[in-house]
């Protein structure tokens, strides 16, 4: 008798122990978005992006994420970039990163935003006042799908000198 009511018990306590602390693939909450003017702060990623004028002088769109819902960990992040009218890929990019403690709100948040490269743009393929999908996915060490997220903006060229020069190159 004593053993029936000490094995589930058991079982609990096993189950309990030693396990992971990544949540179950899928379960985290990704956000994606960009900051403000300055490069402060986390602002939504929809309507109309202006391309920002990069060191090397092509131009980008910065993107921050933050995720809800996972322990602290080493992850494999995959941004894409494409657009929606054709599906033609602007940006493809891979990376690792360590994801610490969430703060206070639960949400950890990559501390800068990163560089989404928009253009110069392969032949044929113009970025301007088009709508661009974001998609940044986030992967365990084994492959495991953590999260994932999309966000949608139209990219126009910034206003001025730097608008003329983004036009000449961005176009396609």
């Amino acid at each position: 008798m004593r053993v029936l009511v000490l094995a589930p018990l058991v079982a609990l306590w096993v189950a309990g122990c030693g396990g992971s602390t990544m949540p179950p693939p899928g379960s985290a909450t990704l956000a994606l978005g960009g900051t403000a003017s300055d490069g402060s702060g986390f602002t939504a990623l929809d309507g109309d992006q202006t391309l920002i004028p990069g060191a090397q002088g092509g131009f980008h769109v910065w993107l921050k994420w933050r995720i809800q819902g996972m322990a602290p960990t080493r992850v494999h992040v995959h941004r894409e970039s494409h657009r929606v009218s054709d599906d033609a890929i602007i940006l493809r990019a891979d990376g690792t990163l360590e994801v610490g403690a969430p703060a206070a709100d639960g949400w950890w948040e990559l501390p800068a935003a990163q560089p989404s490269f928009m253009c110069p743009t392969p032949l044929g393929i113009s970025v301007i006042d088009q709508k661009i999908v974001f998609d940044v996915s986030v992967t365990t060490d084994d492959g495991a799908t953590v999260a994932k997220s999309s966000a949608e903006a139209t990219v126009h060229c910034p206003d001025g000198d730097q608008g003329e020069f983004c036009k000449r190159i961005c176009a396609g």
